[in-house]
C-alpha cells in the first residue's frame, strides 16, 4: 500500500514501505539530520555500505516496519526526505510493543509529512505485526516533535533527566507511549489518499 501526499509547493510525496532501492536515500537523510546535531543522540554518520545493507537485512529479517517519504521530483539518494521505523522491542515478553523512530529532512518539516509517516507506520504495525502499543523517546528540547507526538495522542510516561550529553549540554529524554486501538478509534480515516 502507498499514499500520495501533494505539498503546497506542488511536490508529490509517496508514503510507502521501504525497498532495497531506498536504502542509500534513507541513510543520506539520516546522516543529514545527524549533522544538524540537535535531534539524535548520534555523533557519527553512517557511511559504510556494509552497515547500510546490514540494517536493511535486519529490518526485513525482523519483519519490522520502515515507512519512507519519497519525493518523486528528486533523484536518488536525495529522493527520501523522511522515514519512520517501528522496530520490535528487545524483550520476548514485549512482542506487542513497537519502538518508533522518525527522521525528517529539515526542508520538509512542518508540512504534515511526519504526521503521515507516523500514521502509516502505526496502522501497518497493527495490521502486519499485531502491535498493540507504540513507545518512543525524544529530546526534551525537540519541541516540534513533542508537539506532534502529543497531537497524535502519545502520552508522556516519564523523563530521564540529563540522559544525553551533547556539546557539553545535558538534555533530558522524554518517554512517551500510545495504545494503537485508542489511536485508531480516534483516527478512523487516513490523512492522505491511498494509492
Amino acid at each position: 500500500m502507498k499514499r500520495l501526499l501533494k505539498l503546497k509547493s506542488g511536490e508529490n510525496i509517496i508514503i510507502k514501505h521501504l525497498t532495497k532501492l531506498d536504502v542509500d536515500g534513507v541513510w543520506y537523510n539520516f546522516n543529514e539530520v545527524i549533522e544538524e546535531g540537535s535531534y539524535l543522540p548520534v555523533f557519527f554518520p553512517v557511511r559504510s555500505q556494509l552497515e547500510k545493507d546490514s540494517w536493511y537485512r535486519n529490518i526485513k529479517k525482523g519483519n519490522e516496519i520502515c515507512i519512507v517519504g519519497e519525493n518523486l521530483d528528486l533523484k536518488a539518494p536525495y529522493n527520501i526526505i523522511g522515514q519512520c521505523e517501528v522496530l520490535n522491542s528487545d524483550w520476548d515478553a514485549a512482542e506487542h510493543v513497537g519502538v518508533l523512530g522518525i527522521v525528517i529532512r529539515d526542508k520538509y518539516r512542518d508540512l504534515t509529512i511526519g504526521r503521515n509517516l507516523i500514521d502509516f507506520a502505526i496502522r501497518e504495525s497493527k495490521i502486519l505485526n499485531n502491535k498493540e502499543k507504540i513507545i518512543l523517546s525524544s529530546f526534551s528540547t525537540n519541541k516540534r516533535a513533542l508537539h506532534l507526538f502529543k497531537k497524535l495522542g502519545f502520552e508522556v510516561i516519564g523523563v530521564r533527566k540529563k540522559q544525553f550529553l551533547m556539546d557539553s549540554i545535558y538534555i533530558d529524554e522524554v518517554m512517551m507511549e500510545l495504545w494503537i486501538d485508542d489511536y485508531l478509534n480516534e483516527n478512523k480515516q487516513n490523512f492522505t489518499i491511498d494509492l
